[in-house]
């Protein structure tokens, strides 16, 4: 008779334990977007109450395409006109999706101008904005008009020194403050960041500056080209990019350079992180 119980209670025990777990929450996928974008008639990239942004279209689809509401969190936060092609973006869902299905039907759903051109689950506890390793800028002048380019670059008509650029950019590299080139705006608790390379080439009409660093400031690169510009023109001399980082405090006539020309071309985590 004991034995019976015995096994009546055990039973009892399995049942409510597979009850338990039905119930018991299960966590999250964690998925992530490269996404690219022209931001010419966006208001920049994060959400916005009364402006048309790239992270309110792309939330907007993915609840249009999920049926439910999905929260994004985005690796950089572009200015308005600024463009991307290797944005990340993070989200989660309480279920497996078929990624390149997903993808395909995505695209098709959103505005021409933003495109997902790679979507992939990720490990649960990774994160797209705290794991960065590196990012990379690129930044385009034209010095020939040209209605084509108008959206992507900035036009300047005049020579431009490039080997004066490429000297005053010197003191840059490496690990620096740079709160010379920060625009009140940024909120970062460090303005202190490591420029791993800056490179200035030109080709016909066309000047490209690539910056990659562990991390950037609010306007830091616009603020920078801005005054390489100003070194290139012949307006300053070649020490006065040193001079503006040894400031430490954003002079008030420090200008920065259109958003148009500047693109977010690279983000890159350790291997491991996703």
């Amino acid at each position: 008779m004991k034995v019976a119980q015995q096994r009546r209670q055990k039973a009892l025990e399995e049942k409510r334990a597979i009850r338990q777990n039905k119930t018991k929450p299960t966590e999250p996928f964690k998925y992530l977007i490269t996404l690219a974008y022209d931001g010419s008639n966006y208001g920049g990239y994060a959400k916005q109450k009364h402006k048309n942004t790239i992270q309110n279209v792309l939330e907007a689809t993915l609840k249009k395409y999920f049926n439910q509401d999905i929260k994004t969190t985005e690796s950089s936060r572009t200015d308005a006109k600024v463009h991307a092609l290797n944005q990340k973006v993070m989200f989660e869902l309480p279920e497996k999706i078929a990624l390149e299905k997903a993808q395909a039907q995505l695209n098709e759903l959103l505005p021409k101008d933003i495109m997902i051109t790679e979507l992939k689950q990720v490990k649960k506890d990774f994160h797209c904005r705290y794991e960065v390793v590196n990012k990379t800028y690129e930044y385009t002048i034209h010095s020939k008009l040209d209605p084509r380019v108008t959206n992507y670059s900035w036009l300047i008509n005049h020579p431009l020194d490039i080997r004066k650029m490429h000297d005053a950019s010197r003191c840059l590299i490496g690990k620096h403050d740079f709160n010379t080139f920060k625009s009140a705006k940024a909120t970062t608790d460090t303005s202190i960041r490591t420029i791993n390379f800056l490179e200035i080439s030109e080709e016909n009409e066309r000047i490209v500056i690539q910056i990659n660093a562990d991390g950037f400031l609010y306007n830091m690169v616009r603020l920078i080209v801005k005054a390489l510009v100003d070194v290139g023109t012949g307006k300053q001399e070649i020490l006065y990019i040193k001079k503006l980082l040894d400031l430490k405090n954003k002079p008030d006539n420090l200008e920065s350079a259109p958003a148009q020309g500047l693109c977010l071309m690279e983000i890159n985590y350790k291997a491991e992180n996703n």
